[in-house]
């Protein structure tokens, strides 16, 4: 099976959700994928809460942000390199476009469905409910618990 993994598997597990980390488990051995979204949120939120601080303020302390991305690629960039990487290119950016209008997804869910579509994958991985309607109506396999694996 061909699985996009959303941020949020990622960002659960590394703060000790046994759901999400159980899933992330139980996915190991299919084919894994996510695209620049998935690695943008994970890496900010990861900078963000080991800097233990907001925004504006790493915004303006790059000694911060060198040391806390230090951190990410050791600790955390190991387990996104298990995942293939997909692009975002003109035709995702349409078809997310279609799916923010038809399902009322924000932007980056939008664009990590439309990565699901256009490379014709079967499953998305996540705990995000906002995608039950949209992965239904595409076709796309939602997966958010264990047993949606069987």
């Amino acid at each position: 099976m061909r699985v996009f993994l959303d941020s949020n598997i990622f960002i659960e597990h590394f703060k000790g959700n046994r759901k999400a980390g159980s899933l992330l488990g139980r996915v190991i051995g299919e084919e894994l994928y996510i695209n620049e979204v998935v690695y943008s949120e994970v890496a900010h939120i990861f900078i963000r809460t080991f800097s233990e601080k907001p925004y504006p303020d790493l915004k303006k302390n790059r000694e911060l942000v060198s040391a806390s991305g230090k951190k990410f690629v050791e600790l955390i960039y190991p387990t996104l390199k298990l995942a293939n990487f997909l692009e975002i290119n003109r035709e995702v950016v349409n078809i997310s476009n279609f799916f923010i209008q038809k399902y009322g997804l924000l932007p980056d869910d939008a664009l990590i469905l439309a990565t699901c579509k256009h490379y014709e994958l079967d499953a998305l991985a996540s705990l995000d409910t906002d995608y039950e309607e949209a992965c239904g109506g595409e076709n796309i396999t939602l997966i958010s618990d264990i047993e949606d694996l069987k």
